[in-house]
């Protein structure tokens, strides 16, 4: 018995098509995302798929790594590196962490991170540590990192203190300082909050975390 063709509607067609043109979507994203994933292993983009089919966020991760792709190519480019593949115990939490992360501040930090940890003259600075430390900034967190490592060798010492010149600086009230300065010193980057007022100092770790994700 010869098949029958089934009447499509114009509505049904429609349907069809906007699946099909989803489908083209998901496999072009898809095939972005595992392309950021294998240069940083230094793989194919084939060996990669699998760390990201399945993942019901990679549209939005395949953006974000498109970004940092940018920062990390220049980043190379202005230091004059030549990138070499990460081992995969460092480089899939690190890349995990990430491509999780949407606020810029942060975003920076990664890429540099990912950055010093391709390059050959900084990827002993890279330590596994950082990756969690990393992931429980908020973006103050990271200023305020970033401005003591700055000043960390003052002299004469920030007036009218550190915390005071902090809040200045950064433009933010003494509470949200504390707040940061108590998450950070959890996290073993400053010394004690309590000391605030005049001893308020990044630690050898906090220093060396900065260090790795500095230009």
């Amino acid at each position: 018995m010869p098949l029958v063709p089934i009447p499509v509607t114009d509505e049904q067609a429609k349907a069809v098509q906007k699946l099909v043109d989803f489908g083209t979507t998901v496999v072009g994203e898809t095939d972005q995302l595992a392309r950021y994933v294998g240069r940083v292993l230094g793989t194919t983009p084939e060996d990669a798929v699998g760390l990201v089919i399945g993942d019901p966020l990679h549209f939005v991760r395949a953006a974000i790594a498109s970004k940092y792709d940018e920062w990390i190519t220049r980043l190379h480019r202005d230091r004059g590196v030549t990138p070499e593949p990460v081992s995969p115990s460092l480089a899939i939490p690190l890349l995990r962490a990430a491509y999780d992360e949407s606020r810029p501040e942060l975003q920076e930090l990664w890429a540099q991170l990912i950055a010093a940890a391709m390059d050959p003259q900084r990827t002993n600075r890279v330590r596994r540590s950082f990756i969690d430390t990393v992931q429980r900034l908020d973006p103050l967190d990271a200023l305020v990192l970033k401005e003591l490592y700055k000043y960390n060798a003052s002299a004469p010492p920030l007036h009218p203190n550190p915390s005071g010149f902090l809040v200045q600086e950064l433009k933010v009230s003494g509470d949200e300082l504390e707040i940061s300065a108590i998450n950070i010193h959890d996290l073993r980057c400053v010394s004690d909050p309590r000391a605030a007022a005049v001893f308020f100092r990044i630690t050898v770790y906090g220093r060396e975390l900065i260090k790795a994700c500095s230009d």
